[in-house]
This record gives C-alpha cells, sequence and structure tokens, in this order.
C-alpha cells in the first residue's frame, strides 16, 4: 500500500496534475493513461498546437515508465533518494520540453506544476 501511495504522490507532484487522478478510490492508472491524461491536460493548459500533440505525447510516456520502473526498483521507505531521481528526470524532462514548447508555453508549465506541487503541500500540511 505504501508503494502505490508513494507513487501516487510522485506522479502527483512530478507530473502534478489533480486532474489525472483516477474518478474512483482503489483505481489504477496505467502508465499509458498517466501520460494520455497528462498530455490532454497540457493540450488544454498550454494550448498546444496539433503539431506539438505527438512529440509531447511521447516525452509523456516515456518519462512517467522512468518514473514507475524507478520507484518500483527502490525501496519506498528512501523518500530522499526517490525524491531526488523524481528531481532530476522533471529537470531531464523541462529540457526535452523545452525543444517542442515555446518559452511562454514552458514558462506557463512550470507556473502551473509548482502550483500543484503548493497544492499538494498544503493538503498534506492540513491533513497532519
Amino acid at each position: 500500500m505504501k508503494k502505490i501511495e508513494l507513487l501516487m504522490f510522485i506522479m502527483l507532484l512530478n507530473i502534478g496534475f489533480v486532474v489525472a487522478q483516477p474518478s474512483g478510490r482503489g483505481s489504477k492508472l496505467t502508465v499509458e493513461e498517466w501520460a494520455k491524461r497528462t498530455t490532454a491536460w497540457m493540450e488544454k493548459e498550454l494550448d498546444l498546437t496539433q503539431d506539438q500533440i505527438a512529440p509531447i505525447d511521447s516525452i509523456n510516456l516515456l518519462f512517467t515508465k522512468a518514473q514507475q520502473a524507478y520507484i518500483q526498483s527502490v525501496d519506498s521507505g528512501d523518500r530522499d533518494k526517490i525524491r531526488e531521481a523524481m528531481t532530476r528526470l522533471e529537470q531531464e524532462k523541462e529540457l526535452s520540453l523545452s525543444k517542442i514548447l515555446t518559452p511562454q508555453q514552458l514558462e506557463t508549465y512550470k507556473v502551473k506544476v509548482q502550483e500543484m506541487r503548493d497544492n499538494i503541500e498544503r493538503r498534506r500540511s492540513q491533513q497532519r
């Protein structure tokens, strides 16, 4: 259970999409579903062009798979190690996105992701 909760937290933290959460409790999204939902969110929030959608979807799938593989390979108790790896993956993802998104879209992406991280942290602190 802890590994699933940690996976969900990391996915939300790094992908940052509250809208990408499964609708029902206990539902599990596949990596492909997470990537598709992330792309759909980006399409809406960043006003992606048709030419941007396929490469963005590929990036989302690649990094979602990398996140999941890493989380499954490490001890879920080592949160610092996981956080460092997820931060590194997010930086790599932003670099990949910067080759496809306009500077304005990339800045909007960064702002929206930070807002979602802040919301997650706020919710976590309220639960304590």
